[in-house]
């Protein structure tokens, strides 16, 4: 236990890696902390303001056409005022949940004391995949290629002249403002995006190793879930990540709707498949624990079907089969007491899900992921008539 509770550090997913390296260099993070405010400014001092003055110069600000006005794109907003400020927050929502849902296992005895050397071994490797230099390089050439291909194209089904794009008006030369949007704005949140999704998949290669442990898991735990049913409270965290991309999404939708007439319906599969996608990302992970989970509760099952057929016989010879003790009494005896209390267990033991996780975790990811879009519905239907509309639903 010692020995684990020393390497705590190295399950801290905000602290760490070459970006995080750099960042100290420069004076965006001081000392340990994630110096979360520090960053978001710094990220709309080098993306949002650049934007506003290049697109002021070459009169992009209020173009022509809605779609070539920077100021009227509720995307670029979702996507530097909310995205990214909202990954950067997430390190100190996310990370600690994660962590100490990691170190739970230990400290709720669900690693056995011959694991302790495996699972020590599993949080040594997650530090160095988190301190990798390779992958951020990787992500950074991503993100540079994929700067072109954003969510507003996504939603909109094909590149449209915008306020963003490359060329100035009638093909005369290089905007500036596109160049930074596409060359520095884009790759940045983009970069910071994959970082936030490397973190969560060296989380997910450690709950791979950790779910390979023969974990002391109960079936009779409360939680339903053997015991583990903490990971799936602590997962709900990562929606925020989902939550940051829908921002975006809901901002391009929403132009699309506002300025172009476009229909709600028309992107209604697309939020569709924008949910199931958050909940693959959330609680994917935690599938890897239901074979052991399955083999818990199947195990749990036969032992406890065991024992109560053993018990049932030994109480039905007692009390009904007139085979206990001369004068021993019924009432007050404990025996039915136990028998329900045997009972109950193995109802919990059936009622076991193979799943760290249940309904509610499920539902509140799929509110977070959705909670963006609401506001589409406000520019779909006026507002006196969804007022109208709640107003006979309550009364």
């Amino acid at each position: 236990m010692a020995t684990v509770l020393a390497h705590e550090s190295e399950l801290r997913f905000e602290l760490g890696g070459p970006a995080y390296r750099l960042m100290q260099r420069v004076g965006l993070i001081v000392g340990e902390g994630p110096s979360v405010g520090r960053r978001i400014v710094a990220f709309l001092l080098i993306t949002w303001v650049p934007l506003l003055v290049f697109s002021l110069l070459e009169g992009r600000a209020l173009g022509a056409t809605p779609r070539g006005a920077f100021l009227l794109d509720f995307a670029t907003y979702a996507r530097f005022f909310l995205a990214v400020p909202l990954l950067f927050a997430a390190e100190i929502v996310v990370a600690p949940r994660l962590r100490n849902a990691g170190l739970q296992l230990v400290h709720a005895n669900f690693v056995r004391p011959e694991d302790l050397p495996a699972f020590e071994a599993a949080i040594a490797r997650t530090r160095r995949r988190r301190e990798a230099f390779l992958p951020e390089l990787i992500m950074l050439g991503i993100a540079l290629v994929g700067a072109r291909f954003t969510f507003e194209q996504l939603a909109a089904g094909s590149s449209v002249a915008s306020w963003n794009s490359l060329a100035l008006a009638g093909g005369k030369g290089l905007s500036l403002t596109g160049l930074w949007y596409h060359w520095i704005a884009v790759p940045i949140l983009q970069f910071f995006a994959l970082r936030m999704l490397w973190r969560l998949v060296i989380w997910t290669l450690f709950l791979r190793e950790v779910a390979r442990l023969n974990l002391n898991t109960v079936a009779t735990h409360p939680d339903r879930a053997g015991g583990l049913a903490f990971l799936g409270a602590a997962h709900v965290s990562i929606a925020i990540f989902p939550f940051a991309l829908s921002c975006i999404l809901s901002g391009a939708i929403g132009f699309q709707i506002y300025f172009e007439g476009a229909s709600i319906k028309g992107f209604e599969l697309l939020l569709a498949v924008f949910v199931v996608l958050s909940e693959l990302v959330c609680l994917g992970p935690l599938l890897m624990f239901s074979p052991l989970l399955a083999r818990t509760r199947r195990t749990g099952l036969l032992k406890y079907s065991t024992l109560s057929g053993t018990y049932n016989r030994d109480f039905e010879g007692k009390w009904l089969k007139g085979e206990s003790g001369p004068g021993e009494p019924l009432l007050g005896s404990a025996d039915i007491q136990s028998l329900a209390d045997l009972g109950n267990s193995y109802r919990m033991a059936e009622e076991m899900t193979a799943f760290p996780f249940g309904r509610k975790q499920v539902v509140q990811i799929a509110i977070i992921a959705a909670l963006p879009c609401v506001p589409l519905v406000f520019l779909v239907f006026p507002m006196g008539e969804v007022l109208r509309l709640l107003a006979g639903a309550i009364l």
